[in-house]
């Protein structure tokens, strides 16, 4: 069995700094520009005519000035130089939007900010721990399903954009990939929200369901996230082929059908600390055994005898 997987984000090998001055700030230099509403109008328009002409991205000066409804070209140019290099950048057919600058724009289309209720709204679907009926609600940016007994299945922050026209069914399956990716980059120590590195935590809850969690607190943007060991291993091969082999898709199935999320895991070493956590299916059970960080160090597959 392999014990390492223990180390922290900072320890990395030499030479592998980057020579870049690091990204510390928190910078309002991206807001400020476009709170004003002709840079705010550039960017718009530049997204409409990127995802338009996807192959050719770029659009010419007059072209721009008039499709974003500009009538003063001076003023226009003005503001077109402000958003250059960082968020436009100047090609031989024109202008487009550089990466940062689309990045910026998803984040502002996202409707991050708004204000948006749905539900509750009982769902097709039973709790796996008490078998009473779940309810879903979006509140405050956060999808979240629940039983009448407080049980609570991985919640995760959704910008406005992905519920809008889509039923709370179809929020919580953007939800599950959403909080999926979030988990692999947490348990490499990285946050999913600013990149930064995060501490992360093996932290054993007083709680009816799968107390043993893996918390984790980043240290440049303060993002605490947590969530059941389990859910840090379903995208682990031996897991995604388990569930297959027993006629389950893991990228479909939503959470509270999923053993591994509310498995209990068991102590089979302390020093260092090793916790094997196992799900049966159809005569078969397949074990896992992790560390503190959830890295999966070995797993194994045998039938299980009546």
């Amino acid at each position: 069995m392999d014990d390492a997987g223990d180390e922290t984000p900072a320890e990395r090998e030499p030479g592998d700094e980057s020579t870049a001055a690091p990204v510390t700030e928190f910078s309002l230099v991206p807001f400020e520009l476009v709170t004003e509403e002709t840079r705010a109008t550039i960017l718009d328009t530049l997204a409409s005519y990127q995802a338009e002409n996807p192959r050719e991205p770029s659009v010419g000066f007059k072209r721009l000035c008039e499709t974003a409804g500009i009538e003063d070209s001076g003023n226009f140019n003005y503001h077109l130089n402000k958003l250059q290099p960082s968020y436009v950048r100047r090609t031989e057919h024109g202008y487009a939007l550089t990466n940062a600058g689309t990045a910026l724009v998803g984040t502002l289309r996202a409707g991050v900010g708004v204000e948006m209720t749905r539900g509750p709204k009982t769902l097709d679907a039973t709790c796996s721990i008490c078998d009473t009926e779940l309810s879903a609600r979006y509140e405050d940016a956060i999808v979240s399903v629940s039983c009448e007994n407080g049980h609570d299945y991985p919640r995760d922050f959704l910008p406005p954009k992905a519920v809008t026209g889509r039923t709370l069914e179809e929020a919580i399956s953007i939800q599950k990939r959403r909080t999926l990716h979030d988990c692999e980059l947490v348990r490499t120590g990285v946050c999913p929200a600013c990149f930064d590195d995060v501490e992360r935590r093996h932290t054993v809850l007083d709680v009816s369901q799968a107390s043993h969690v893996l918390v984790a607190t980043c240290e440049g943007c303060g993002r605490v996230s947590g969530a059941p060991l389990g859910m840090y291993l379903l995208r682990e091969p031996p897991v995604v082929a388990f569930y297959h082999d027993h006629g389950v898709d893991v990228t479909e199935t939503p959470l509270w059908e999923l053993e591994l999320v509310i498995a209990e895991p068991t102590v089979c070493s302390e020093d260092p600390l090793r916790l094997s956590l196992s799900i049966q299916r159809d005569g078969e059970r397949l074990t896992l055994i992790v560390n503190t960080h959830a890295r999966l160090l070995d797993s194994e597959r045998a039938c299980v005898t009546s």
